[in-house]
């Protein structure tokens, strides 16, 4: 998306580069102005094409660590059931994708970071590159963990606790499997119910890591950051991220025919229909999760504008105040005088109404 007519690059707050940085290579500048939510997925869609190896190329990382280890727990699995038999091969693949999704996690949670960090350099008019943004936000990778982790507990605890009732109900051992259906009920009100609320969670918590990564700010600090600034953007939110799951969707379908042909023989090899399940995955990822985070980038800095002014104060030059929601009041005290103190010699005591110098309270 070009600026519109009438508005420069560099209107509404958008830095120009350095001086010493002439001649490099600039990214695109947006205006910075409130955006419907059309004209920012609009915006999501332009700022990823204009920059498409470089959001790719960050999202690749994480992907690549996807990609090994899945390869890494298929070998193992191989190996394991030929050498040991099938019981064997499964509690080894269970340990293998435990640790490979641990993996998957902590390069996910730094990619995001990174990505944003890119987003924001673009979008704010500098220039970026895959090494930079990874550099930049690499040393925090606890931080972005644990907003990550918070993210994700935030959604399910709430179906978790309501579930774990469920089991003394469905579990034979218990001896209560006459009452399985108080544990359906109790199953189902976990399903929706916790579904529910943990959507809106997680629709709260999601801009935690452009909130740590734009200021600077530790992982408590960015869950609060995010609650306020997602006050009325829930709805954009939540459109983002639903076009991030159906592109994620079709490359699930893309992949169903093979896992079909998997499971009609779970013993064979299936090398090729895995490795095509792992490339599609891989693609997936890499071209599908920039536009979640960017979509969700630009909701944060789109409510910063709309909140806090940050247009205006990008435009003189300064940083954004802490929204004035979450800041405490302060109260102050105007004195208006009611006469100069000129004519009284400049003795800077005020003079009533009636011409008398009143006495300093």
């Amino acid at each position: 998306m070009t600026p519109r007519d009438g508005e420069s690059p560099t209107m509404f707050g958008v830095p120009r580069l350095a001086p010493e940085r002439e001649g490099a290579e600039m990214a695109a500048a947006y205006a910075m102005r409130p955006l419907s939510t059309g004209e920012l997925l609009d915006r999501t869609f332009a700022i990823y094409r204009s920059r498409f190896w470089l959001f790719a190329g960050i999202a690749s990382v994480s992907g690549a660590v996807q990609l090994v280890a899945n390869a890494f727990n298929l070998l193992e699995q191989h190996m394991l059931v030929n050498r040991y038999g099938f019981h064997a091969g499964k509690i080894g693949t269970s340990i293998g994708t435990m640790v490979g999704v641990l993996l998957f996690f902590l390069a996910v949670s730094v990619t995001q970071a990174a990505t944003v960090h890119a987003l924001s350099e673009v979008y704010l008019g500098r220039g970026a590159t895959v090494g930079d943004s990874l550099r930049a936000t690499i040393g925090f990778w606890y931080r972005y963990l644990g907003i990550a982790t918070w993210q994700g507990w935030s959604a399910i605890w709430v179906a978790v606790v309501v579930a774990l009732p469920a089991v003394v109900f469905l579990v034979p051992r218990f001896g209560l499997r006459s009452l399985a259906w108080v544990g359906g009920v109790i199953l189902f009100v976990a399903i929706v119910g916790g579904g529910v609320y943990g959507a809106i969670a997680y629709l709260r918590n999601s801009l935690g890591i452009p909130a740590a990564v734009v200021e600077q700010l530790r992982v408590r600090e960015s869950m609060r950051r995010s609650k306020a600034l997602t006050s009325g953007a829930k709805g954009r939110i939540f459109v983002v991220l639903l076009i991030a799951t159906v592109l994620y969707w079709v490359a699930g379908a893309i992949q169903m025919p093979m896992l079909i042909f998997i499971a009609r023989a779970p013993l064979q090899p299936h090398v090729v229909a895995q490795a095509v399940i792992l490339a599609t995955s891989f693609v997936a990822h890499t071209l599908v999760s920039p536009v979640a985070l960017i979509g969700l980038s630009l909701v944060y800095f789109d409510q910063r504008v709309r909140l806090e002014a940050f247009d205006l104060v990008m435009l003189l030059g300064g940083e954004a105040p802490v929204m004035a929601a979450v800041q405490e009041p302060v109260m102050t005290t105007v004195v208006e005088p009611v006469a100069s103190d000129v004519e009284n010699g400049g003795a800077g005591e005020p003079i009533g109404n009636d011409g008398q110098v009143q006495d300093p309270v």
